[in-house]
């Protein structure tokens, strides 16, 4: 883990200010003349993390300058920024960054900025409601809310926080009964909405980057605005949004300390899964909800997101659940978008993916360059937002208890808590999880009395706990507890059974998983230089494999023939030496074929063609790959296909 923080400081994240205008020191939120909306707060967003995480100064110095500006920055009523764009959602992003370098530093100056924000938020907000995008991320600064109202105990901000839902458009109401089951096609046309886009989108840009202050609309028309139809429709149907409001029910339930509302997320979660879900456990979303098809792609945007939104629902609910889906997410959707030293990423990714080139593909929202590799493909905000992925799990790699740790996600870290009573607990994990097998804890220091660890048992396993030797118990998915006197030196570690399993997917599809490793095709790639400096250049990736193969499946699994494991390489996923590969039995499917450019449509009936091996490597190892395969099933006693 360590090793994928320094890849991402070593590739774009720690070099995109020099290589890229928009998060440049000409930035608005540095006192400059250029982009004062969300590209400089997503990049502090994200390198904060990053920086607090990776011993690089010069990273660190980039995030003092970026602080101290900000807050040298805010007036005497609690606003700051650049005073010619008033709209609060970037400030959003600027506090929950803030939050980030709080609990990293400490720093005395944040407590009160913050306040003094929420404070001018509290009186103005009645007049000047959230528009548009602020309206549909009201409660992104939720962790900062929280974090204020542990600190100082002002009750204004229960008030503003029923105000920010009261505005907000019903994420709650949306989970609860999902609306829209078909995709933005059955809700917009495709050609006009791009046409109007194109229209509409250069003035936006001129207009975020006009100095002048322009007078804010009034609550009236706040909300005429917001709820006529095409700003609904865009919001309620963007798969960012969504990503970010996946959390906001339980943000809701924690201020207003109702409960019942936590469990919404999932209810949504699998609402929009079964109508427009993915294998990589996330949702079309090019730019808008499009359906199941894995030949549609999913935003980097909404991946980053995702994985924020989980990580405050698990640190506020300890639900296994999202602990699951979080490395679902953070070990396939996340480093497959990116090149295995992140020095160039897409927009979208498709799950099935057999080229990433410029040809016409049939995204809703995006431009020729939506799938190639590079520094800033189509749409700039992916670019100032990737950056938070790595570092934010990082960050979340163990939670503190009053009496104990949990270790709800598994990676190598070590761990010092202190207790309610104020003593100590320091445990190192070691671990090559989730390309191996076996979680390693050594107690480097403990009380001398009785503690709890909490251990998460992923989904699709079983798991073997083994104290000093001895087995604790074998249990499934879920959490584990030890509770009993730890002492220096004492070893737990678990022995996961992870086989491979076979799911079904929203499009009629299967797919392959071994723990919360997606499993795909490996495609022999070529690449080719589209334009821009090497490492940070725009390319094109492409095979000359097969691709149209899927796995032959008897009674519910795959015919392994075999299993590679090796060392993980210095860059963890790459596509060269991929740490896991399985060769399993497959076959050609004759009516597969390639439609828009990409892998077409799963066949309801397919027609398998030759016998094939299929080697399947973790998703995350890959630039191109199948991950969604029609099922063949081989009658095992006459070795016939079923139909």
């Amino acid at each position: 883990m360590h090793r994928q923080l320094e890849i991402s400081a070593r590739g774009l994240s720690g070099n995109i200010r020099n290589l890229w205008q928009d998060l440049s020191h000409n930035s608005a939120w540095l006192g400059g003349t250029g982009e004062s909306w969300e590209r400089g707060p997503y990049y502090l967003d994200g390198i904060i993390p990053l920086g607090m995480l990776v011993d690089k100064p010069d990273i660190r110095d980039e995030i003092k300058l970026w602080v101290d500006s900000i807050l040298r920055s805010q007036d005497a009523t609690g606003f700051f920024g650049p005073a010619w764009n008033l709209d609060s959602w970037p400030r959003m992003v600027v506090l929950k960054a803030f939050t980030s370098y709080y609990h990293s530093t400490g720093d005395d100056r944040i407590i009160p900025f913050m306040d003094a924000y929420f404070q001018y938020l509290h009186r103005t907000i009645d007049e000047h409601p959230p528009l548009f995008w602020a309206s549909a991320r009201a409660l992104e600064a939720g962790e900062a809310m929280e974090l204020v109202y542990r600190q100082t105990g002002k009750k204004y901000l229960l008030e503003l926080v029923e105000k920010l839902n009261a505005y907000m458009y019903d994420w709650i109401g949306y989970f609860d009964d999902f609306p829209y089951k078909e995709p933005m096609t059955a809700y917009a046309n495709r050609f006009i909405f791009k046409t109007l886009k194109s229209i509409l989108e250069p003035i936006d840009t001129w207009m975020k980057k006009r100095r002048k202050i322009k007078k804010p609309m009034n609550a009236e028309e706040v909300k005429k605005f917001n709820e006529s139809k095409w700003p609904r429709l865009i919001s309620l149907t963007h798969g960012v949004n969504i990503a970010m409001a996946l959390k906001y029910p339980v943000y809701v339930g924690m201020f207003t300390e109702d409960k019942s509302l936590y469990p919404l997320w999932r209810k949504g979660y699998q609402s929009i899964m079964k109508y427009h879900g993915l294998a990589h456990g996330l949702w079309t979303s090019d730019e808008h909800l499009s359906g199941p098809s894995p030949s549609n792609g999913t935003e980097l945007c909404t991946v980053v997101e995702a994985l924020y939104s989980l990580e405050e629902i698990l640190s506020i609910t300890g639900d296994p659940d999202a602990a699951d889906l979080l490395e679902l997410i953070a070990h396939n959707a996340l480093p497959a978008t990116f090149t295995p030293d992140m020095c160039a990423h897409q927009y979208v990714q498709q799950v099935n993916q057999i080229a990433a080139d410029k040809k016409p593909r049939q995204f809703f929202d995006t431009n020729s360059e939506a799938n190639i590799y590079g520094l800033a493909p189509n749409y700039g905000c992916c670019a100032a937002n990737m950056h938070q992925g790595f570092p934010k799990f990082a960050s979340n790699a163990a939670y503190g208890m009053d009496n104990g740790l949990a270790f709800l996600l598994y990676m190598p870290v070590t761990v010092s808590h202190n207790l309610a009573n104020g003593k100590r607990i320091k445990i190192k994990e070691s671990t090559e999880y989730p390309f191996n097998d076996v979680i390693h804890f050594e107690i480097l220091e403990a009380p001398d009395e009785e503690i709890t660890l909490r251990f998460r048992i992923p989904a699709l396993a079983e798991a073997k706990i083994v104290s000093n030797g001895k087995i604790h118990g074998i249990y499934t998915a879920g959490v584990a507890d030890l509770k009993q006197i730890f002492l220096p030196g004492d070893i737990i570690e678990i022995f996961l059974e992870m086989p491979l399993t076979i799911l079904p997917n929203a499009d009629g599809s299967i797919s392959i998983r071994r723990g919360p490793l997606l499993l795909s095709s490996f495609l022999k790639e070529y690449s080719i230089a589209l334009r821009g400096e090497k490492p940070f250049h725009y390319r094109e990736y492409k095979t000359r494999s097969p691709w149209n193969i899927a796995p032959i499946i008897h009674n519910g699994k795959p015919e392994i023939l075999e299993i590679i494991h090796r060392p993980v390489p210095e860059m963890p996923y790459n596509p060269e030496s991929p740490p896991l590969e399985i060769r399993v039995a497959g076959r050609s499917v004759e009516n597969w074929k390639i439609f828009q450019n990409s892998a077409g449509p799963i066949p309801e009936i397919p027609q398998p063609g030759k016998k094939n091996e299929l080697i399947l490597v973790p998703y995350g190892c890959t630039n191109i790959r199948v991950a969604q395969f029609p099922l063949l099933n081989q009658n095992k006693e006459n070795g016939e296909m079923d139909e």
